[in-house]
C-alpha cells in the first residue's frame, strides 16, 4: 500500500506541458495559410500556422469590444466569442502530423503608455492643431526632451516615425531595425525602442519610433492611432482641435451618423462605405487616413487610363467619374487618384484629408464605431494638383495628335 501511494504521488509530480492539461480542441489543415474574421474583418490568409512557436499568439484588434473570432483552414475552422481579458486556445493540426498551439488574447498589446502633466486644464486633454496646404493635420511636439518638431497625425500610419533629417532634433539611439512598409516602398529601417513623446499636455512613455525618408518639408515627423488605442478621439475641423476621451461623450440624437469601424492590426480605421464607379455599386471598406491629401480608390473599373479618358471626357461635360457615399452623405466629382486592382472586392480604397476635412468625427477605439457630422468645410471646393495635370495633359494630347497628323500630310505633299 505504501509503494502504491509513493506512485501515485510521483504520477501526480511528474511535470505536463500547459496546453496539454486540458482537451484543447483541434483544426486540421493541409495548408498552412489561415484565413481569420475578426468581428467585421475578413482577413483571407493572413496567419501562418508555425508549430515552431507554442504558443502562437493572436491579438484581437478591438479587444473592448464583444465578438465573434473565427479561424478558418483549408480543410475546418473554429469560432470563439472573446470579451476583454479572455483567452482562447486551440490546435492546428497539420497533414504531417506537427500541431501549432495557437492562442487568441483578448488584450492590448504591448504599447505606449499616456500620462497627463500635472496642472493640466480639467476635461478631456484637448490638443490644437493647424491645416497644412495639403489638408494634413499637425500638432507640435518633442520627443526626448529634443528641439521641437513638427508632427503629422496620420490615422493610416501603424506608428511613429521621424524624418532622416530630423533625427537629430528628436534625440533618439537606434538600438533595433525594422520593416517599414510606405509610400518608399518595403524597407529594412533604423528604430528605436524606447522613447519619450510630448504634445502638448499629454505624454507619452515606451514610444517605439522608426526612421524614414519619404517625408516633406512640411513634417518632422508622423504619429498614428497607436497613440490612442483604447481611447476615444475626436477631430473636430470647426475648432482645430484633437481631444482624447477616456469614453464616448454623449452624444445629441440625430446629431451624428454612426458607422461601424475595424482597426486593423489593431491600430488603423477602417470605416463601411460605396463606391460607384458607372453603373457599378460595391459595399465594402474605406480607410479612414489623415496621412493622404487625396483618396485613393480601389475597383476593378478604375486604372490610371481610366481616369485620363474621364478626364478628356470632363472636360466637355460628358465625364462622370467615381461617387463616393461616406457617413450618410454623396460626394460626387472628388478628386481621387487610383490604386491597381487586386481582387479583394471589399476594399474601396482610403478616404484622405480632402474628404475627412469636410466632416467633424469621433473615433471610437473601444467600441468600433466612428461617428461623423458636416463640418465647416463640407462645401470647400475640391482641389488637386493632379488633377489639372490630368486635364493639361488631357487637352494637349489631341492637338498633339493633331499637330503630328499635320507634320504628316505636309511632309506627303513635299514628296
Amino acid at each position: 500500500m505504501p509503494n502504491r501511494l509513493l506512485l501515485l504521488l510521483a504520477a501526480l509530480l511528474v511535470p505536463v506541458p500547459a496546453w496539454a492539461q486540458p482537451e484543447l480542441p483541434v483544426v486540421r489543415a493541409g495548408s498552412r495559410l489561415v484565413t481569420i474574421v475578426d468581428g467585421p474583418h475578413v482577413m483571407k490568409n493572413i496567419w501562418y500556422v508555425m508549430p515552431e512557436k507554442s504558443p502562437d499568439v493572436y491579438y484581437v484588434e478591438i479587444p473592448r469590444r464583444p465578438h465573434t473570432v473565427t479561424f478558418t483552414t483549408d480543410r475546418e475552422s473554429i469560432a470563439f466569442d472573446v470579451s476583454f481579458g479572455s483567452v482562447h486556445r486551440f490546435i492546428v493540426r497539420l497533414e504531417d502530423g506537427r500541431e501549432g498551439l495557437t492562442e487568441i488574447r483578448t488584450e492590448f498589446k504591448t504599447g505606449p503608455v499616456m500620462s497627463r502633466a500635472a496642472g493640466a486644464s480639467p476635461g478631456p486633454p484637448s490638443i490644437p492643431f493647424t491645416l497644412g496646404d495639403n489638408d494634413k493635420i499637425y500638432v507640435d511636439g518633442r520627443l526626448n526632451g529634443g528641439a521641437p518638431l513638427r508632427l503629422q497625425v496620420d490615422f493610416g500610419a501603424g506608428g511613429t516615425i521621424v524624418k532622416k533629417a530630423s533625427v537629430p532634433k528628436a534625440n533618439l539611439t537606434f538600438d533595433a531595425t525594422i520593416t517599414l512598409r510606405n509610400s518608399d516602398g518595403v524597407n529594412v529601417v533604423p528604430a528605436s525602442s524606447t522613447n519619450e513623446l510630448v504634445v502638448h499636455d499629454l505624454r507619452w512613455r515606451g514610444v517605439h519610433v522608426a526612421q524614414a525618408d519619404n517625408m516633406t518639408w512640411r513634417e518632422d515627423g508622423i504619429v498614428g492611432n497607436l497613440l490612442f488605442r483604447d481611447k476615444v478621439v475626436e477631430v473636430d475641423y470647426d475648432r482645430m482641435r484633437l481631444t482624447v476621451h477616456d469614453a464616448l461623450p454623449d452624444l445629441p440624437a440625430g446629431a451624428w451618423t454612426r458607422e461601424e469601424v475595424f482597426l486593423d492590426g489593431g491600430t488603423v480605421p477602417f470605416i463601411r462605405g460605396r463606391l460607384a464607379v458607372g453603373g457599378a455599386v460595391r459595399d465594402g471598406w474605406f480607410m479612414l487616413d489623415t496621412g493622404a491629401y487625396t483618396s485613393i480608390l480601389h475597383s476593378d473599373l478604375l486604372s490610371p487610363s481610366a481616369k485620363f479618358r474621364q478626364e478628356l471626357r470632363g472636360l466637355v461635360g460628358a465625364g462622370k467619374g467615381p461617387i463616393l457615399h461616406v457617413a450618410g452623405r454623396t460626394f460626387a466629382g472628388t478628386n481621387y487618384s487610383v490604386r491597381l486592382f487586386d481582387g479583394d472586392v471589399s476594399s474601396l480604397g482610403l478616404l484622405g484629408s480632402d474628404v475627412l476635412k469636410r466632416f467633424n468625427w469621433i473615433l471610437d477605439n473601444q467600441q468600433g464605431a466612428a461617428y461623423f457630422r458636416p463640418s465647416v468645410r463640407m462645401a470647400d471646393p475640391w482641389r488637386n494638383p493632379e488633377r489639372l495635370v490630368v486635364r493639361a495633359a488631357a487637352l494637349l494630347t489631341p492637338l498633339m495628335a493633331v499637330a503630328a497628323a499635320w507634320l504628316i500630310r505636309r511632309r506627303r505633299r513635299r514628296l
